[in-house]
């Protein structure tokens, strides 16, 4: 079996960039606040308000001028930053920029701290996935049936949600709205890219045009719910739950967990509350959503490994490549109605938080039909 660098491989970076992004937080909060708030007489920014009620003096508040036409228009208007019928939120605060006008500081943090990380996951994965590499030559050599589509649906979501986490980095930087979502789509796939670029020149394994297409289109997705806000009713998520949890047999071959796709799974959640007519929306919880969802079980590269024998449920769509895949439909629960509202940073990690997949009742079809109170966790 191919062992290719899939676009969940960059899932440590990811963890790291929201780490980053709260230090940012802070970063903004202390170093910029007084010179931001002070400037832009953004009274309705929670971070503004916030900063002000800290002096403890009622006057100031009081006294403070309200925005002009001229400042109110520098930010969206608050009926653009929705996400379905959920209110958007930014860690810093307040509402994006119309028009770029670039933070140097914050920008100049950024931007090093990312290139720094950056270049030691380039490091780290030179020592172990690619370390072979140099010895080898460029070549294209696509594994659409290989992982059973499975690895497909995470280079999707790896674009879609890299691009969403640099988003706020643009934003945090000074960049317009708009500019912020363009570039993150657009720095999303290259990241993406990069890797398959390097995947290129594996021993093993070659440049997927398949993983390409799916990174292509997990960025164009994030864009096109910028510019079509309908799409906002779907939401793309994913889970990771060791497969000895559930009773079942991680990958094999397995390096680390990030290329065991047996214990991975990907949904695309639906808001039915959103898409319900106004009479109806009385009698249907707003919270609950509708996920369909995609995983293989127990997958098996019995070329590298003819001594292990596939599972009962296993099938193969490739002469020597074993898994059993399943669909899944599950109920859903949207967090952002769930947990309760608070400040910044809580309300960002919640909308974050919305865009991963918990555990909750579903049907899984396959080989066998099984139901489950808690998917994917056997009752027995």
């Amino acid at each position: 079996m191919q062992i290719t660098f899939k676009s969940f491989h960059n899932l440590k970076l990811k963890f790291l960039i929201i780490f980053l992004l709260f230090y940012f937080y802070n970063h903004t909060c202390h170093c910029e606040g007084l010179g931001n708030i002070f400037e832009s007489n953004d009274t309705t920014s929670i971070l503004n308000k916030q900063y002000l009620v800290a002096f403890n003096d009622a006057e100031i508040f009081d006294n403070f001028e309200s925005p002009s036409i001229e400042q109110q228009n520098k930010y969206i208007d608050e009926k653009e930053f929705w996400y379905a019928d959920t209110k958007m939120s930014i860690l810093i605060g307040g509402l994006p920029q119309t028009e770029t006008k670039i933070k140097p500081i914050t920008a100049a943090i950024f931007g090093a701290s990312l290139t720094g990380i950056f270049i030691l996951q380039h490091q780290l994965q030179m020592k172990t996935i690619w370390k072979n590499n140099q010895d080898a030559y460029f070549k294209f050599q696509d594994d659409l049936k290989e992982e059973l589509f499975i690895d497909k649906l995470g280079h999707f979501y790896g674009a879609y949600i890299s691009a969403y986490f640099l988003r706020e980095a643009f934003v945090a930087s000074g960049f317009s709205w708009n500019a912020s979502n363009n570039l993150a789509a657009i720095f999303g796939l290259a990241y993406s890219t990069y890797v398959e670029i390097w995947d290129g020149f594996g021993p093993d394994y070659g440049f997927s045009p398949s993983d390409f297409i799916a990174d292509i289109a997990g960025a164009a997705f994030f864009a096109a719910q910028h510019y079509y806000p309908s799409l906002r009713n779907i939401t793309p998520k994913f889970i990771y739950i060791p497969s000895e949890w559930t009773g079942y047999k991680s990958r094999i071959p397995t390096a680390m967990f990030i290329d065991d796709y047996s214990s991975q799974f990907f949904f695309y959640s639906v808001n039915i509350y959103n898409l319900l007519p106004e009479k109806w929306k009385n009698y249907y919880p707003n919270w609950l959503e509708l996920s369909l969802g995609y995983t293989v079980r127990n997958m098996l590269d019995r070329v590298r490994h003819p001594e292990e024998t596939p599972c009962d449920e296993c099938i193969f769509w490739k002469e020597g490549y074993w898994g059993s895949p399943r669909i899944v439909i599950a109920l859903d629960y949207n967090l952002e109605k769930i947990l309760p509202s608070g400040g910044n940073t809580w309300n960002w990690f919640r909308q974050t938080l919305n865009r991963f997949k918990l555990p909750s009742p579903a049907l899984e079809i396959g080989k066998v039909t099984r139901f489950y109170i808690l998917f994917p966790f056997k009752l027995c």
